[in-house]
């Protein structure tokens, strides 16, 4: 080894130990999250019947999604952040709670952050991600050849939306 050679290592050792300390800051904010017990769920273009939702969800965490066409009801809770709602073409309060708002429209998006939150979607072509703890039960269209969407609950696989409203899935690390 010609000692230029060496000399080239040694400059780059502080660049490939930032480098690796860079790296390791993220793995370690992931693995604090993880230890909070948080888990997720992921719906990919759900669809349910006329009135049905295709989620019900209760969570202490965070929820963003879309929807092609439908409704969405949040309710924030009292001391709760008013979740933030973009390109719906109708908004109302809910009947069902002083604190909930009601959202309709095509091609609206929504977020809910850091929050206790209970979001109902109803409609077509919904996507959501869920963070954080707590329950959801979701609903899929019956027996339609090209699929209803998908889910995933606490970063297990894909599986269909159930053809009826499901069981109460709960949303929580399931620790390793």
């Amino acid at each position: 080894m010609r000692s230029g050679d060496t000399f080239n290592q040694m400059r780059q050792l502080p660049l490939l130990l930032g480098l690796s300390g860079a790296l390791v800051a993220p793995a370690a904010a992931l693995a604090i999250s993880a230890a909070t017990g948080d888990g997720s769920l992921v719906v990919k273009n759900g669809s349910a019947p006329f009135g049905q939702p295709v989620v019900v969800l209760q969570i202490t965490g965070s929820v963003i999604g879309q929807i092609d066409h439908g409704k969405l009801v949040i309710d924030p809770g009292v001391n709760g952040d008013a979740p933030q709602v973009t390109g719906a073409e109708w908004r109302g309060d809910s009947t069902k709670s002083d604190t909930a708002q009601v959202y309709r429209g095509n091609d609206f998006k929504f977020r809910a952050v850091g929050g206790k939150y209970t979001v109902l979607v109803y409609g077509s072509g919904v996507d959501l991600v869920a963070v954080g703890k707590g329950t959801v039960k979701v609903t899929g269209l019956p027996d339609t050849p090209v699929g209803d969407g998908k889910y995933s609950l606490n970063g297990g696989d894909f599986l269909s939306l159930p053809d009826g409203a499901s069981k109460q899935l709960t949303i929580e690390s399931t620790g390793s």
